[in-house]
């Protein structure tokens, strides 16, 4: 009999990713998507999916996204891959094509919704859609550049440089007809929402003189009849997805209010303001919790609402009550919830929640959250012969008394008389959260036969905004401590840790943070870096991001050149004598190629041994729109760079 085996890279194009959970206003249907991947045509594509509430019927509608029900729960909007939108009728289970919306390849921010809703008295479907500019130059072998942000994230299927279309907010009888443009104009709108009397839509725009180099947004609306735009707010800050309340006098949203906004990870914490419909002062309702807010959703009453937030590794719903603002968890525990819907009451809701050993599915709660009920078993199949350690969670103190939060995931083959090597994984951003969600690189290391330990160091969301402040000014400072903190813990705690064959590799912000390791100790045997950073001032001048080093240190680039440079691996590259392998995407714009090819070409000449691996046509790293081959590929890369500097097949007893 074989033994059990862990997650391996043929694995990966197995994984089923479940998303966007829309219940029917009947609560009698559920409708979702599962991110594909298909090995042979070599993409990820989504399925949507529906499903009666007896699950005795499921349908696909084909690969798209779903965007919205009918009030009334007979038809139901979505989108296929081209960008048409077609309504789906339960009753005749047909198809009719609406209209064709276009996406500008310009990037707002992470949070920006391009969504299309149902209006409430089912008559109309608003919809975001950017021109079809045609520019026409003298030589069309030359292309002038006078915007700021003219790159698009890049990637698959986008174009290198941003089109210069504007996305204006649209509608369209829902029966069919032509569209009318409600926002036209020089500006670019996003996240849409419907008021509950179907006359108004409010929507989030950055109306700056120069929204490319000021990062600023606030709640606007605009008159259906009259086509009357008007500005809601007037905040220092950022605005992110607004909602109406049920009874129409608010509007929520999500809002940070420092004075350098970021399109990309910003260290401020995002909180619930609530604004009058008809404009005034706004109030934030969750600054007491000091978490990151998400997922923002009404409930039906109008006395709460409800959201998603991380907490120590758990990412849970909780609702915060509109009179006195008291916080409270509806649903949590050990897990990350990343989406959910409220049915039709009030009473239940459906969420989407993975864990450590589970990716995610679609759960469904009754009777206020007494009964939990698992609803799809999309992953089921592969995953019941696979053996997946769990990750024990610990607490240390860092170099100045802060407690800080990490995991340690034995291999898969662990045997408590021998020792193993560990690899220290750090997480991007540097304001994301590892924790109780599931991600593929760890059980691929497991299986491999390293440990693996992931820590959230200062700058982590999930532990307030005095903890994700950590980072500002001082990349590479209390962050670097933190995690050689948690490393030197974790092996004087387990001693069938081998302290002699030690690995770290990071995406993004964790490449980094890889990159500075690498040139602040010989701690390590080897090293992967994946889609880094390693010089900020050039970044500062050549990524999509360029407001960040702004958000991060204070002001722009080129008053803050010494302090970004300081903060540079490629400043101490001299140091350095780890192998590294370098792992980076063709046309990422977001952390762009050429930080990869400073790091490569330092290390070279430094006669570090180093590799630097291209992959041809993708973007920034290992996130869903990487290829199954390139993501097959690279993580392959990895776990033969550790193989060959680190050899774990090679047994070593206590």
């Amino acid at each position: 009999m074989t033994s059990p085996r862990g997650l391996v890279t043929e694995d990966l194009s197995k994984i089923r990713k479940v998303g966007t959970p829309l219940l029917s206003p009947a609560n009698d249907y559920l409708v979702y998507q599962v991110s594909v991947a298909d090995i042979n045509e070599n993409e990820r594509y989504d399925l949507i999916i529906l499903l009666s509430e007896d699950k005795s019927t499921k349908t696909s509608l084909g690969r798209g996204t779903v965007h919205a029900w009918s009030p009334n729960g007979t038809e139901l909007l979505y989108e296929t891959g081209n960008g048409e939108l077609h309504i789906y009728t339960l009753k005749t289970q047909i198809s009719r094509f609406l209209v064709r919306r276009h996406e500008s390849s310009y990037f707002f921010n992470h949070l920006a919704e391009k969504n299309c809703i149902w209006s409430p008295d089912g008559q109309h479907i608003a919809y975001l859609s950017s021109d079809i500019s045609v520019i026409e130059t003298e030589n069309a072998g030359v292309r002038v550049i006078e915007d700021l942000l003219y790159r698009s994230k890049g990637g698959k299927d986008r174009p290198v440089y941003a089109d210069h279309d504007l996305t204006h907010i649209y509608i369209i009888p829902a029966a069919g007809g032509s569209p009318v443009l409600l926002t036209p104009g020089p500006h670019n709108e996003h996240s849409i929402t419907w008021a509950p009397d179907s006359r108004v839509i409010a929507f989030i725009s950055n109306r700056h003189a120069e929204p490319d180099g000021i990062q600023q947004s606030d709640v606007w609306k605009v008159d259906v009849g009259s086509q009357t735009i008007t500005r809601l707010t007037e905040q220092t800050g950022m605005a992110y997805q607004p909602a109406w309340s049920p009874d129409g006098n608010y509007i929520a949203f999500l809002a940070t209010s420092g004075q350098l906004g970021t399109n990309d990870s910003t260290a401020e914490d995002t909180h619930i303001a609530l604004i009058p419909s008809n404009g005034g002062h706004f109030q934030y309702l969750t600054k007491a919790f000091d978490r990151r807010i998400e997922h923002i959703r009404w409930h039906p009453s109008g006395k709460y609402i409800y959201f998603t937030a991380g907490d120590r590794g758990d990412t849970s719903i909780y609702r915060v009550a509109v009179a006195n603002q008291e916080v409270e968890m509806i649903q949590g525990g050990a897990g990350c919830i990343s989406g959910f819907c409220l049915d039709s009451n009030g009473e239940g809701f459906v969420f989407v929640k993975s864990d450590a050993n589970h990716p995610a599915e679609i759960f469904l709660t009754k009777n206020q959250g007494a009964i939990i009920e698992q609803v799809t078993e999309e992953n089921a199949e592969w995953i019941e012969n696979k053996k997946l350690q769990p990750a024990e969670t610990f607490w240390f103190q860092s170099f100045d008394g802060t407690p800080v939060q990490g995991w340690l995931m034995p291999p898969v083959s662990f045997d408590q008389t021998l020792r193993y090597p560990l690899i220290l994984l750090i997480h991007g951003g540097p304001h994301n959260m590892f924790g109780q969600e599931f991600d593929e690189r760890m059980h691929l290391l497991s299986q491999a036969g390293y440990a693996v330990l992931y820590i959230n160091p200062r700058g982590s969301h999930g532990y307030g905004q005095a903890f994700s402040n950590g980072t500002i000014m001082d990349w590479g400072g209390a962050d670097y401590q933190d995690l050689m903190a948690g490393v030197e813990f974790i092996l004087n705690e387990k001693p069938w840790l081998d302290e002699q064959r030690l690995g770290v590799t990071g995406q993004s912000y964790g490449g980094y943070m890889t990159n500075w390791i690498i040139t602040q100790t010989t701690r390590f045997q080897a090293a992967v870096t994946d889609g880094g950073l390693s010089n900020l001032v050039s970044f500062a001048g050549t990524s999509l991001y360029h407001s960040l080093m702004e958000s991060e240190f204070g002001g722009r680039a080129y008053d803050r050149f010494d302090l970004l440079w300081q903060c540079s691996p490629l400043r101490n590259v001299a140091r350095t004598t780890t192998p590294t392998l370098l792992l980076h995407g063709e046309t990422d714009n977001e952390v762009p190629f050429s930080q990869a090819e400073e790091m490569y070409i330092a290390l070279k000449k430094r006669g570090v041994n180093t590799l630097l691996v291209q992959y041809k046509g993708e973007g920034h790293g290992w996130r869903p729109e990487l290829s199954p081959r390139s993501k097959a590929d690279l993580n392959e890369r990895m776990i033969g760079w550790f193989d060959t500097h680190i050899k774990p097949s090679v047994p070593v007893t206590l």
